[in-house]
């Protein structure tokens, strides 16, 4: 009898953890301690108590995707757990910037955070796909591609795990859009001369470099500063950030290019999580599944109120047409084959397969 309950715990545990999904099915736009209905309740009766340290770059205020997301986390560990497993947030860079807290959770020093994708790349190089300019092609695409089932997470995650990160799911922060003072951009050319900030990724330099502008790296901290002073022209950020960062008081135009897809990873240290025990993993991972739905949810019902709120702070927002866009994803496409190699761990035909796989999930 007592090896039979093991038995079907472990497959209970298993059960769910593949079942972690990346979608916001069934989950509707209200505050984050408000009960998932369709979440399942944990069935474990005692779970050794923890406190989890979450770090991440947002804000820190509920109306930011990612101290939203961070708080229904904290709360659904803390009901699920019956108060034995507590969460302590971070937000605002308050551990450092990305790179260093992505390092802490590889080193174990820190559990587990809500990590953009360009610091990934510099631990786990063959994640460089995610940042290539229109490879991922709309939100359908994105939840079919980062489903824990797929064959991309099935390759993919072994790899994090083997370099000490664990993913336990994947939001959407929305897809990235050119930002600039100095006029609309509706074609490639009109990139020409710009000086455009990107985050630390090689891809999204060499895809700004493409598009015909020069790209420079500079660190968000400073990015609002270096916009007020005119040392660059401008910068590619989503709705969200486009707003919450109150870019509107220092840029005139941004362009719908959609050129990055922005993805929220929540990453637990693979150190801390073999320490933990199977009642404790089963709650953190049923928490993330609720917490990315709630964010998935979040960001959707959003969308349109941010592009309103920058329209009505003077931003001036345009549309491309089909030929400028067409323009646009060829000239990204010219980027992928310089990173077949990396992508493919070193095996450039790997890579092309890889690319070849991962855009099968939007057909």
């Amino acid at each position: 009898m007592k090896k039979k309950l093991a038995i079907s715990l472990f497959l209970l545990i298993v059960t769910m953890f593949f079942t972690a999904c990346t979608g916001s099915r069934n989950a509707s736009a209200t505050t984050p301690a408000d009960q998932h209905p369709g979440m399942r309740q944990s069935n474990v009766s005692t779970i050794d108590p923890i406190v989890i340290r979450f770090g991440h770059a947002g804000p820190d205020d509920i109306a930011d995707q990612m101290q939203y997301g961070a708080i229904a986390f904290a709360n659904r560990v803390r009901e699920l757990s019956n108060g034995a497993m507590q969460v302590q947030i971070y937000p605002a860079s308050q551990l450092g910037d990305t790179t260093t807290m992505v390092g802490m959770v590889q080193q174990g020093e820190l559990h587990m955070g809500d990590f953009e994708n360009a610091p990934l790349t510099g631990f786990v190089p063959e994640t460089m796909w995610i940042d290539l300019p229109y490879i991922i092609q709309s939100y359908d695409h994105a939840i079919a591609v980062f489903d824990a089932r797929s064959s991309v997470s099935r390759w993919i995650r072994p790899i994090f795990a083997d370099n000490g990160l664990r993913i336990l799911g994947v939001a959407h922060a929305g897809f990235r859009h050119m930002i600039n003072d100095t006029r609309p951009i509706y074609h490639p050319s009109d990139m020409e001369n710009m000086l455009i900030r990107v985050m630390n990724s090689e891809v999204m330099i060499q895809s700004i470099n493409a598009f015909g502008a020069d790209a420079i790296v500079i660190p968000f901290a400073e990015l609002y500063a270096a916009l007020e002073s005119g040392e660059i022209d401008g910068n590619e950020q989503p709705f969200s950030f486009a707003y919450s960062m109150r870019f509107f008081e220092v840029q005139n135009y941004l362009s719908v290019t959609g050129h990055f897809y922005l993805p929220r990873n929540y990453i637990f240290s693979e150190t801390l999580w073999q320490q933990m025990t199977p009642a404790q993993q089963l709650v953190v991972v049923e928490a993330t599944e609720y917490a990315i739905d709630r964010m998935n949810a979040h960001h959707h019902a959003n969308q349109a109120r941010l592009r309103q709120n920058l329209l009505d702070n003077g931003m001036n927002i345009n549309e491309l047409s089909e030929e400028g866009m067409n323009a646009f994803r060829e000239q990204g496409a010219t980027v992928w084959s310089m990173f077949y190699r990396q992508i493919g761990g070193g095996n450039e035909a790997r890579g092309r397969q890889i690319l070849s796989m991962i855009l099968s999930y939007a057909d």
